[in-house]
């Protein structure tokens, strides 16, 4: 079988790993990720599953994205002159996405000995970038690797437990929030830089924040995320801190107070159920947060 991600032995140690790293993988002629068929993918995907806009910047705030104008299939079609920035969510609705997805984070389990995890909430997106757009600065709440397909990104990449850079209120995840994260360019000097062309990808850790500036050609890139156990426990603690926060308790970091850590995983796996069930009665995500902690959220997608 052709090895569609090859990842260095030395890159893995006996653990999930904290920190980026490179990889090689054989995708870049793949016909999923021609134009024409994702212009088919795009078009076929309920609304909520596309996301695109013109041109952004960095520090873009979500409640001023500019549109495009254009359906998400004509974007893809036009994507060179398009200035536009694209994500096409949860491709694996998609048969033929999902086997591919699938196919590499088998392969990955298997290189590194089931270290690097792969079998929980496995998802895919595709970002399709006019040359010269920029994904604006962001966190992700899952395990990612970001294979370039097409064209060449660069990537700045931040520790997410660096408070100088994303305070513990900006990094703590809570419904409804937007994933775009403050950005001030005076912390560029604490990043790690990436500049990744076809057949290259990175790992991103969960939680790191990072944004990407597009190179001078159009960019196809595959981003396959996946749990563990560990971070499925990492994303309710962060949910449980921001909640406690929103009612006046701000929390210490995850791993300070581990039995204390515990017992708020413990209360999101009983308290999650009611939310949801608010969210049904009252009619949505918004008014179950107005509601519950007594203030309207912003009306943006969750990250």
């Amino acid at each position: 079988m052709t090895r569609l991600i090859e990842i260095e032995k030395e890159a893995v140690g006996g653990e999930m790993p904290k920190k980026t790293f490179r990889v090689s993988h054989a995708l870049s002629d793949h016909p999923l990720f021609d134009l024409e068929r994702l212009a088919r993918l795009a078009a076929s995907l309920p609304s909520d599953q596309v996301e695109f806009n013109g041109p952004v910047a960095p520090n873009q705030d979500p409640n001023l994205t500019p549109s495009n104008g254009l359906s998400p299939e004509e974007t893809v079609r036009r994507i060179e002159e398009a200035r536009s920035w694209m994500v096409i969510k949860n491709v694996e609705a998609d048969p033929e996405y999902k086997a591919l997805l699938d196919a590499c984070l088998d392969q990955v389990a298997e290189e590194t000995g089931g270290v690097m995890g792969g079998a929980l909430q496995r998802q895919a997106f595709i970002f399709v970038t006019s040359p010269g757009n920029v994904t604006p600065f962001h966190s992700d709440p899952e395990l990612n690797f970001l294979l370039q397909v097409r064209g060449s990104k660069r990537m700045s990449l931040f520790d997410h437990r660096d408070r100088e850079i994303v305070s513990a209120e900006d990094a703590e995840l809570f419904p409804g929030k937007h994933r775009n994260l403050p950005y001030r360019e005076e912390v560029e000097m604490r990043a790690t830089h990436q500049h990744i062309e076809p057949g290259q990808g990175i790992f991103v850790p969960i939680f790191d924040p990072h944004w990407v500036q597009n190179g001078p050609e159009v960019s196809v890139s595959f981003s396959i995320t996946w749990h563990t156990e560990e971070t499925l426990r990492l994303v309710k603690l962060s949910y449980i801190n921001a909640a406690l926060r929103k009612l006046g308790m701000p929390q210490s970091d995850e791993g300070a107070q581990p039995l204390w850590d515990g017992i708020k995983v413990a209360a999101y796996d009983v308290l999650r159920p009611v939310y949801d069930l608010v969210k049904r009665v009252v009619g949505g995500r918004r008014k179950a947060v107005a509601l519950l902690f007594g203030r309207k959220e912003p009306a943006v997608a969750a990250g």
